[in-house]
């Protein structure tokens, strides 16, 4: 049987939209993997890009609310079902997440890691950052404040920025969440590519981070 890497779609897409956006990158992976992909928890508005290109294409979806710092704060507990999800399709080498995917991903790994059930790797597209700051603290005062507490993942990690993103900041600051297992920054890459807040297309970019699932997994 092939190893089996999860695929976490973004706020208001959902699993079958998000295979037509990574479309480059499942050719590549297929003939070493199964790629399963997992539905959100909420139905939700389409996310950016979506309409009209894929209208009549619903539900929408989403892991969590993150509209405001509270709403995030009291969703947060809901992606235990994510862990619950993973234990029963399980196991899994690795999760590759775009947009709010990714940051549900960085809390699974994290969350499996605390309980010494990891994972080889988490592949960030056009990553945002939790808040983790509560009711009355901003963006980047919670983040930092997550920071400062020392939740950083040990997991190896791959950040897909894009240069043209409108949340590239939260991407940046993804990057800080990890800390290239143990410290070694071979095992933290990041890429930063042309194009906004969308799953790269172009086979170079695919490639590469085809290339460093296989190094993590030893395959």
């Amino acid at each position: 049987m092939k190893p089996k890497i999860l695929f976490l779609h973004g706020s208001g897409t959902n699993p079958l939209i998000f295979r037509i956006q990574s479309r480059t990158l499942l050719s590549l992976l297929s003939p070493h993997f199964e790629l399963v992909f997992l539905p959100g928890f909420h139905e939700c508005p389409p996310g950016p890009g979506v309409l009209p290109f894929f209208e009549g294409a619903e539900p929408y979806l989403k892991w969590l609310d993150d509209s405001t710092p509270h709403e995030e704060e009291v969703h947060w507990p809901e992606l235990v079902r994510l862990v619950d999800e993973v234990e029963k399709q399980g196991p899994f080498v690795g999760v590759v997440g775009f947009s709010q995917g990714a940051k549900a991903g960085m809390e699974l790994v994290r969350y499996l890691e605390n309980r010494e059930r990891e994972m080889r790797f988490w592949v960030g597209v056009c990553g945002t950052a939790p808040f983790q700051g509560g009711q009355d603290k901003k963006r980047e005062g919670g983040y930092r404040e997550s920071l400062r507490l020392g939740t950083v993942n040990k997991t190896e990690s791959f950040h897909v920025i894009g240069e043209g993103d409108p949340w590239r900041g939260e991407s940046e600051a993804l990057v800080g969440f990890f800390d290239g297992g143990g410290g070694d920054e071979r095992k933290k890459k990041v890429r930063r590519v042309e194009g906004g807040h969308q799953m790269p297309l172009g086979k170079g970019v695919n490639r590469e981070v085809v290339e460093w699932i296989l190094g993590a997994c030893r395959l």
